[in-house]
């Protein structure tokens, strides 16, 4: 309960700490914050510096926030299935290359 209540309040918090730091941190950190700002600057009046609030702005605010929340959960159902080697898991189904088989990459220096 703790887990899925920091994704949807603070998602960047959650991607670091649930999900193991990996590489969806940053962007949903930069999705968040622009939630968070969006929401901020609807209140605030919005771009069109309306009396009052600015819905279309809080509104927009919101979505990127549920985004963000969204992408970590799923990012953290990830990353639990990878631990647990569940049917769907990519460890699972990892192809290993044969000993035989050339390097890919040597033929890129053969050219160069």
């Amino acid at each position: 309960m703790n887990r899925h209540l920091t994704t949807f309040l603070m998602p960047p918090v959650s991607a670091c700490r649930y999900a193991c730091g990996t590489s969806c941190a940053a962007p949903v950190t930069v999705f968040w914050l622009f939630g968070v700002v969006s929401v901020v600057y609807g209140l605030l009046g919005g771009p069109t510096s309306t009396p009052g609030v600015s819905w279309a702005t809080v509104a927009l605010g919101l979505g990127m926030w549920g985004i963000a929340a969204v992408w970590t959960l799923l990012t953290m159902t990830g990353v639990e299935a990878d631990r647990c080697h569940r049917l769907w898991s990519p460890m699972d189904h990892h192809v290993e290359a044969r000993p035989d088989e050339t390097d890919p990459l040597e033929e890129i220096k053969k050219v160069h």
